[in-house]
């Protein structure tokens, strides 16, 4: 026996194909004449019309008017739907409400589509011939009614798809492009991320000429930004931190982020400089201007493979940094 029902995956991907290319949908038009479409389209037109003015009269003095307004709405989606689906043969025009939901729901019945559950409790509403049942309701009851009224409003216009043959066309070009442009978007985020530098310093080993304030040389390197401090010395003749690349690396960029708490100039003049073997140091650049976490000191040097980089203070200070960042590649 060979097995006809479709799987998750199969459902799934089908769904997926009808929302951007509409082929159902534009197959359920198709079967519609032209004339029978129109009449569609004409009520369901003039439902959404009541519907938007009831939305805007929902207030206490108002709202037997948007209760109205939401059912005589309500009827000619159902009447629309009747309509679609070939249910109705006779002139709409001619049909009461209690014959509108009568039809309804057996047209339900036979396409296999639920009720709402807000349906079958504003039904007698729905059904009612009273001109004055409206009115007599009470304002609790009215709020309840009106919540009800809305959501199966929506229910209905779910139901019916009213859409001309150019408005599917138009919708599935909006829809492709959009899909096209955010695949694009993705793989250029994707390749920027790929081949952007990577800080080459993040998590690597550090040394400092001391500590304070519960702070370790790996405060500069840990990724973190908050305001705070990642590192902090003692009042030390030129303090410094360094790190430890693990391997010769060609270097891009450097970014020294400093304190975000309001104090910029104690770490300057301060000196970057850089080691192959962690003991001899080199200056590749100075920095005598405060800077901050903020408006951090970037730095792009040439032709610069090194393994370790110390940023010092030039003279006797603390030196206090948030973070430091050393973009490039291993060589």
């Amino acid at each position: 026996m060979i097995a006809t029902d479709r799987n998750p995956f199969q459902s799934a991907l089908e769904g997926v194909r009808e929302y951007f290319l509409l082929q159902r949908a534009e197959q359920k038009l198709a079967a519609i004449e032209p004339r029978r479409w129109d009449v569609v389209r004409s009520y369901f037109d003039a439902a959404n019309r009541r519907l938007n003015v009831a939305q805007d009269l929902r207030n206490p003095a108002q709202t037997p008017a948007a209760l109205a307004l939401y059912r005589e709405g309500s009827q000619f989606l159902a009447i629309a739907y009747l309509i679609a689906r070939g249910h109705l043969n006779i002139d709409p025009g001619t049909i009461s409400a209690p014959a509108t939901w009568q039809e309804f729901e057996r047209a339900l019945r036979s396409d296999g589509v639920p009720a709402h559950l807000d349906f079958d409790r504003i039904k007698p509403l729905l059904v009612s011939s009273d001109p004055l049942d409206l009115d007599r309701l009470s304002e609790q009851e009215t709020v309840l009614r009106l919540e009800q009224l809305e959501t199966t409003s929506r229910w209905l216009s779910d139901l019916i798809d009213a859409r001309s043959s150019t408005e599917l066309k138009w919708t599935r070009i909006l829809r492709l492009g959009f899909a096209v442009f955010t695949a694009v978007a993705l793989v250029v985020i994707f390749v920027v991320r790929v081949t952007a530098p990577k800080n080459v310093a993040l998590g690597k080993p550090t040394s400092a000429s001391s500590l304070n304030l519960g702070t370790t040389g790996a405060g500069i390197v840990d990724g973190m930004t908050n305001g705070k401090f990642g590192y902090h010395s003692d009042l030390d003749e030129t303090p410094w931190v360094s790190i430890d690349l693990g391997r010769p690396h060609a270097i891009k960029q450097i970014k020294v982020l400093g304190r975000g708490d309001g104090v910029y100039d104690q770490a300057v003049p301060l000196s970057l400089e850089a080691s192959d073997d962690g003991t001899t140091y080199q200056q590749i650049a100075l920095r005598a201007e405060p800077f901050s976490e903020y408006d951090p000191w970037v730095f792009q040097p040439v032709a610069l493979v090194t393994r370790f980089i110390r940023a010092r203070t030039l003279r006797k200070s603390v030196l206090v940094l948030g973070e430091i960042e050393v973009y490039g590649s291993p060589k």
